[in-house]
């Protein structure tokens, strides 16, 4: 079995310079072309692909490197989780796979502050 990535990027576009040692976050969403213009048949697709995640207990690993002459040298790696459909206004980590303290957070979606 190849060890060649599933999903892959040419590019990567950062607004400002990442610092090591400072602590970052990443989201991810699953979407058509048509990005957050979706139809509700694509978006129901999108939640089957989330669903089936969350089935088999998978994650997502994604990893970062610099085109350095013509070689590519690792910066750095995300393992997303997947998270769980909303379900009246309480959010939790996926049952499988990195677990924490924060695991179970019950907080409605108006108590969280942006």
């Amino acid at each position: 079995m190849s060890k060649a990535p599933q999903l892959g990027n040419s590019k990567i576009n950062l607004m400002q310079s990442l610092q090591s040692g400072h602590t970052y976050s990443a989201s991810a969403w699953i979407q058509t072309a048509d990005g957050p213009n979706m139809s509700d048949e694509d978006r129901q697709r999108a939640n089957d692909v989330r669903d089936l995640l969350l089935k088999y207990g998978m994650t997502l690993s994604i990893g970062f490197q610099e085109k350095v002459g013509d070689q590519y040298e690792k910066r750095g790696n995300i393992n997303l989780f997947v998270n769980r459909p909303k379900e009246a206004g309480t959010f939790s980590r996926p049952s499988s796979g990195y677990q924490d303290p924060s695991s179970q957070i019950d907080i409605t979606p108006e108590e969280i502050e942006f």
